[in-house]
């Protein structure tokens, strides 16, 4: 009998029909042992149930496996619209008292009406502030009756294979379910991004657990829950759930919230894997190291020294195990930051010191479309953008493409208008700019206060 092979899904949206701190020590637990209740208590408070509207409540992939077909040869390929319905649900986690709330992207995800739910049963709309493609991570914006408890998130570097952890989240739609089990490996690559490094447990994590912590004994997040292995069309958990370490998730939690984007860094070079008898000619353990497979003329490598060929055995400090390692620790790095590197250039030992670049992004905009009611293209005021039109950097929106005709152009907005305000209110982030426009409605006017080189002025704009 043919045997099916195991699939990797998100864990994440479910669709349903209508309706810091230092790590503490590993504890060792035993029957009647309160360590688990102690740890859920801790951590119920910050967990958090979303429920997300499709744009398109009729398309098919967008459900449980997130939305949109996956390229040939993914291990989400083919797993994609298992049911429509007029919502989907996942977890997320609060960062911030102020009602910033972390989650998978692939949750949220071209959906609209982002509605939250708190521990305390408060359902509340939420903003999209920003979104990570590459790391599958997004931040809403929720404005709460009072302050919200932050999860307190531990540290995944230190945290060990074997140790117990636990889930908690809304798996098929059963908000604040807490699940135990062991970190089961750490540094996963399941081929989904440039970026994989997941943590493997055999906690139970089903559809609708994406978003929610992976946490430690101790009640700390270790990870966000993201995805499981299944069989065939199977949905539930076969023991095979992988999170994003927390540690990754907090070098972008900043960036999200005032930018709205991700700002990694870049040393400019192409990375590639050792061969195993490079490696022992090296004298470096076999997999270590990353191979510079090409060097940018101008780049950071090429400005310190490096070459094509040489092998980065160290980066700041810490040991390059593979190619991807390096990629990561890169992409940590902020730009501008100066970082040791060591490496080697065949039987010689170097080390030079490179200035971190910054590696370009592409934010989430506002398309300009037919379906757009302003008729104008928005996005983020980017280092590069900012150049584009000279403009000063910062934080803030710019208008970068207009519909022929349409209300913007018609209403006197050009090309490289700064967005400050909209309809009185103070917009930084794509979020607010959606907030504001949508609390317009489909007819009416919206008044624009927008920057012209070093002058304010106000266009109103007719919503047709």
């Amino acid at each position: 009998m043919r045997q099916a092979l195991p699939i990797l899904l998100l864990a994440g949206t479910l669709t349903l029909p209508a309706g810091g701190p230092a790590r503490a020590a590993t504890s060792t637990l035993t029957f009647g042992d309160r360590t688990f209740i102690e740890a859920a208590k801790r951590l119920q408070p910050s967990v958090v149930h979303i429920r997300v509207k499709p744009k398109d409540e009729g398309s098919a992939g967008f459900g449980l496996f997130g939305p949109g077909k996956r390229k040939e040869g993914s291990p989400f390929h083919g797993f994609e619209g298992l049911g429509t319905g007029r919502f989907n649900v996942g977890s997320g986690l609060v960062v911030g008292e102020e009602g910033y709330i972390l989650t998978n992207n692939h949750v949220v995800k071209d959906g609209t009406d982002l509605r939250v739910k708190l521990h305390g049963g408060e359902e509340l709309p939420a903003t999209l502030v920003g979104v990570d493609e590459k790391t599958d991570l997004a931040l809403l914006k929720v404005t709460p009756p009072a302050p919200l408890r932050p999860a307190p998130l531990g540290d995944s570097d230190r945290a060990e294979v074997g140790e117990w952890v636990l889930a908690i989240g809304s798996p098929f739609g059963l908000a604040q379910s807490v699940s135990a089990g062991i970190l089961s490996a750490k540094n996963r690559n399941l081929g989904e991004g440039p970026y994989d490094d997941y943590l493997q447990t055999d906690a139970s994590i089903n559809p609708g657990n994406s978003g929610g912590p992976l946490a430690n004994s101790q009640g700390e997040v270790i990870g966000i829950n993201t995805a499981i292995f299944s069989r065939g069309r199977q949905t539930s958990s076969l023991g095979l759930g992988f999170a994003i370490p927390i540690n990754q998730a907090k070098a972008v939690i900043d960036d999200l919230r005032h930018k709205g984007y991700p700002v990694r860094g870049r040393m400019g070079a192409s990375l590639a894997e050792v061969p195993k008898e490079e490696a022992k000619r090296l004298g470096i353990p076999p997999s270590r190291g990353a191979r510079l497979s090409e060097v940018v003329r101008g780049g950071p490598a090429d400005k310190a020294g490096l070459r094509r060929g040489d092998v980065v055995v160290e980066f700041g400090g810490a040991e390059v195990i593979s190619w991807e390692s390096l990629s990561r620790m890169v992409a940590r790095a902020r730009p501008g930051s100066e970082v040791e590197v060591k490496y080697r250039r065949g039987p010689q030992q170097g080390a030079a010191r490179i200035r971190i670049g910054a590696s370009p992004e592409a934010p989430r905009t506002v398309k300009a479309n037919s379906k757009d009611p302003l008729g104008m293209k928005v996005e983020l005021l980017t280092p590069s953008l900012a150049q584009r039109f000279g403009l000063k950097e910062g934080p803030g929106l710019v208008v970068t493409a207009l519909d022929r005709g349409g209300p913007a152009q018609q209403g006197g907005v050009a090309v490289g208008d700064q967005i400050v305000e909209v309809n009185h209110q103070p917009v930084r982030t794509l979020a607010d700019f959606e907030s504001s426009v949508h609390k317009t409605g489909t007819e009416g006017a919206v008044l624009l206060l927008l920057k012209r080189q070093d002058t304010n002025f106000f266009a109103a704009l007719r919503v047709p």
